[in-house]
């Protein structure tokens, strides 16, 4: 037993009844007591109490012949049908005795409920560091056996079909408690919202939390990330329903350790990327040329910005839009103007005016792709790249 349960159970339980409370562990020493200074002392009635597992009555005779003992009642404390230590009240024998059982079924429930507590947070450190070993394996390491291990032993297949997501949460309602009890409220969310054990869901150092969603497998190609997709989005609603805007990378389909990490990585690349480019819930999939250009070193990315859009300062958002929508649909006029609400004829003079400003051609792709790449690095550049597990 921890002296700190002890101590909230001789504390909570002396309040409660009036009369002087001790707990012992399964040597006598007290480790819990209203009166700490008794605290590291040996309680002699509990030593009888251990040897023979039942309650005993200490009278005021009993107790003038033992140092620091008062009269009362002393009981076992079992756990698991385990005597762990003793509670002792303090306090005339006939009312310490009807008081008796009553603290010592109390205290049992106390010491139940902090073990089952501690249980489950070891399992949720248990489940994290599992987590972030997935972040961070590397073939090349040989620890692939005893990683599939520990998976089975916290009841987790990781050569089954998973898709990583990694999701970052923003607290909309600004929440007095902090951000390590906002992350663990969000963290017990979203378990409670998939209500799956085999899905691996954990909190990383970095406050973000990843997701092994374990899916169906593919039946048609990207199936696994359209339904990890669609999951993302049902758990954004319910989210936002508790005040939390929610952001998530997800990754691609995996069977094998080696996928899975791979998956996890992409993950992080497309919650990043998509950040960066005003998207909240970013497919790996979706976002492979993005992806590649955030990895272009930061003064060769202004470069290239400064170079090719030299000639678009203080034009208006709409021009960029109409770009970035043609790039979507190139070469079909009717309908990119269909998807933006405006005339062919509009979009024909605004592709022409960005031509002229830059002396680039948006009908040639060469000179499209230039146009499109400096405008998603000057996305990334207002929204550096995040790093770390």
């Amino acid at each position: 037993m921890h002296k700190k349960t002890a101590q909230a159970i001789a504390k909570t339980t002396s309040e409660v009844i009036g009369y002087g409370v001790l707990v012992t562990d399964e040597c006598g020493i007290i480790i819990g007591c209203n009166d700490e200074k008794r605290v590291g002392t040996l309680h002699e009635p509990s030593l009888e109490v251990m040897r023979t597992g039942q309650p005993a009555l200490t009278s005021k005779e009993d107790a003038a012949r033992l140092e620091g003992v008062k009269p009362g009642y002393t009981a076992p404390i079992a756990l698991s049908a385990q005597v762990v230590g003793t509670i002792s009240i303090a306090a005339p024998p006939q009312r310490a005795e009807r008081y008796g059982l009553l603290v010592r079924k109390q205290a049992e429930i106390l010491l139940m409920e902090q073990t089952f507590l501690e249980l489950k947070l070891r399992q949720q450190l248990a489940v994290r560091d599992l987590a972030e070993s997935i972040m961070l394996y590397r073939p090349e390491d040989e620890n692939t056996d005893m990683l599939l291990l520990h998976g089975k032993e916290l009841g987790f297949d990781l050569e089954r079909c998973r898709i990583a997501v990694i999701l970052e949460l923003q607290d909309l309602r600004r929440r007095p408690e902090g951000q390590d009890a906002f992350r663990d409220m969000a963290l017990n969310c979203i378990i409670n919202f998939f209500s799956n054990s085999t899905h691996l869901i954990a909190p990383l150092r970095n406050r973000q939390i990843v997701l092994f969603l374990a899916l169906p497998c593919n039946r048609h190609e990207g199936e696994m990330e359209e339904s990890a997709f669609h999951l993302c989005e049902a758990l954004s609603d319910h989210m936002e329903k508790d005040g939390m805007l929610l952001e998530a990378g997800i990754g691609v389909d995996a069977d094998t350790l080696p996928l899975l990490a791979q998956s996890a990585h992409l993950a992080r690349e497309a919650l990043s990327t998509g950040r960066a480019l005003g998207m909240r819930i970013c497919p790996a999939s979706s976002l492979g040329a993005e992806m590649l250009l955030s990895y272009i070193p930061a003064g060769r990315k202004r470069q290239h910005v400064e170079r090719v859009l030299r000639g678009m300062e203080g034009v208006s958002p709409e021009l960029t839009d109409t770009f970035l929508a043609w790039c979507r649909n190139p070469f079909a006029p009717t309908d990119v103007a269909r998807s933006l609400s405006i005339h062919r004829n509009t979009l024909q003079y605004r592709l022409k005016k960005l031509r002229d400003l830059l002396g680039l051609d948006p009908w040639n792709f060469h000179d499209c792709f230039t146009i499109w790449s400096a405008l998603i690095l000057r996305k990334f550049g207002r929204h550096p790249r995040g790093e770390g597990i």
